[in-house]
C-alpha cells in the first residue's frame, strides 16, 4: 500500500488506511500505525521507494475491496488494494539484480563459470526466490543494496557507503554489515580512510531515515513507528527464548536455513580454512552480517509469521556471509574426498528442489 500511496499519490503517509491505525488491526490486517494527524507503514520507506515509480505509471487504479482480519477477530473494513503487478514485478526484478550482483562480487576471487553458478545456487536454492522473489518484502532490496555495497567496497568506498546507505534506508539494521565490512578494512589497512569514507556514505541513508521518521512521528528516531515495541523487545531479558531463536533459525522444520538450504551444512566445516583466505571486506561483511541475524532474532524472533516458504530473516545474513561461503568451498569442498563433493552436489540439488517447490506452489 506504501509503495501505491508514494507511486500514486506522492506521499508517505497512509490516509486513506487511517482506519487501520490501531491496535486491533496492527499485524491483523496491516502494518500500520499512528503518524502525527493521520496514518503510516510501521515499515522504513526504502522498499515502497523502489516500487513507487511503477505505480505511478500503472494504469489499473486501487480496487475498495472488503478485508476480514485473520489473526484476532477484528471487524471487516473496506480500504482501497493497489493492483499486485507492480510490486510482483518490482520483487522479481530486484531479486535478479541481487543475484547479477553476486556473481560480480565472486568473480573477486573465483572463475566466472564459478562466479556465475554459485550465484545461481543461492538465488535458486535459498529464500531468494520463493521469498524475496515472489512479494514485496523488504529482504530483496536490502539484499540488492548489500551485494551492491559489498562489491563497491573493493575499490569505491565513498559509493560503497551509499548503497550501504539505501540498504539502511531499507531495514535499518543493515548498518552492521556497512560497519562491520567498513571497520574491518580500517584495521587491516591501518588506516581510517575506508570506515570514514563508508560511513559518511551510510550515513546518507541514516540521516535521511531519522528525518523521515521525525516528518512522520513527530521525532527523529530509527525505529519511527515501531518505537515502543522494538525497545520492549530488546529489552526482555529472557535469554532462554534468545538461545532458543538461534537455534531455530537454523533447524526448525518449517523456518530453519540449513532445513530448506542443506548445502549449507557442508560449508560449514570450511569456515575456518575459509577465513584465513578472506580478504578483510569479506570478513567484516560476514562479521556484520552475523550480527545482523543476532540482533533479529532478539527483536522478532526466528519464525517471520507466516504466508511464505521456509525463511526469510537469515536471507540478509546469507547476501552479507555469501563470499565467506563461497571461500569455504574453495578452500575446503573441492579439497575433499569424491565422495564428499558428491554429497555436496546432492545437497545443493535438494536445496534447489526445495526452493522450487516453494516458488511454484
Amino acid at each position: 500500500s506504501i509503495a501505491w500511496e508514494m507511486g500514486d499519490q506522492g506521499h508517505l503517509t497512509l490516509d486513506e488506511y487511517e482506519e487501520l491505525a490501531t491496535d486491533e488491526y496492527y499485524g491483523n490486517i496491516g502494518w500500520i500505525v499512528p503518524a502525527k494527524s493521520t496514518a503510516a507503514a510501521v515499515y522504513p520507506p526504502g522498499t515502497a521507494a523502489l516500487a513507487a515509480p511503477l505505480y505511478a505509471i500503472w494504469p489499473a487504479e486501487a480496487v475498495v475491496q472488503t478485508v476480514y482480519g485473520t489473526n484476532v477477530a477484528a471487524p471487516a473494513v473496506d480500504i482501497p488494494i493497489p493492483p499486485l503487478a507492480p510490486a510482483a514485478i518490482t520483487s522479481a526484478v530486484v531479486a535478479a539484480i541481487a543475484v547479477g550482483l553476486l556473481a560480480l562480487v565472486f568473480r573477486e576471487f573465483v572463475s566466472g563459470h564459478l562466479a556465475v553458478v554459485s550465484a545461481y545456487v543461492v538465488g535458486l536454492g535459498t529464500g531468494v526466490w520463493p521469498v524475496a522473489a515472489d512479494a514485496l518484502w523488504q529482504h530483496g532490496p536490502a539484499i540488492m543494496w548489500i551485494t551492491a555495497g559489498m562489491l563497491l567496497s573493493v575499490r569505491h568506498h565513498a559509493v560503497s557507503g551509499l548503497a550501504f546507505g539505501a540498504a539502511i534506508l531499507t531495514r535499518p539494521h543493515t548498518a552492521l554489515v556497512a560497519a562491520g565490512n567498513g571497520l574491518w578494512q580500517s584495521w587491516k589497512a591501518r588506516s581510517i580512510r575506508p570506515a570514514a569514507l563508508i560511513g559518511v556514505g551510510s550515513f546518507v541513508g541514516l540521516g535521511t531515515l531519522v528525518w523521515l521518521n521525525n516528518q512522520l512521528f513527530g521525532s527523529p528516531s530509527i525505529t519511527g513507528g515501531d518505537g515502543d515495541r522494538f525497545a520492549e523487545r530488546m529489552a526482555s531479558l529472557d535469554l532462554l527464548e534468545y538461545a532458543g531463536n538461534i537455534l531455530l533459525v537454523f533447524v526448525h522444520p518449517m523456518r530453519g536455513v540449513l532445513v530448506y538450504s542443506p548445502f549449507l551444512i557442508l560449508l560449514l566445516p570450511g569456515l575456518r580454512s575459509a577465513w584465513r583466505a578472506a580478504p578483510a571486506w569479506v570478513r567484516g561483511s560476514a562479521v556484520g552480517g552475523v550480527l545482523y541475524l543476532l540482533l533479529q532474532l532478539k527483536a522478532e524472533g526466528y519464525s517471520g509469521g507466516s504466508g511464505f516458504w521456509g525463511y526469510r530473516y537469515p536471507l540478509e545474513t546469507l547476501a552479507a556471509t555469501a563470499p565467506l561461503l563461497l571461500l569455504s568451498y574453495r578452500e575446503w569442498v573441492v579439497d575433499q574426498s569424491a565422495l564428499i563433493r558428491k554429497v555436496f552436489l546432492w545437497l545443493v540439488a535438494a536445496s534447489l528442489l526445495l526452493t522450487a517447490i516453494g516458488a511454484v506452489i
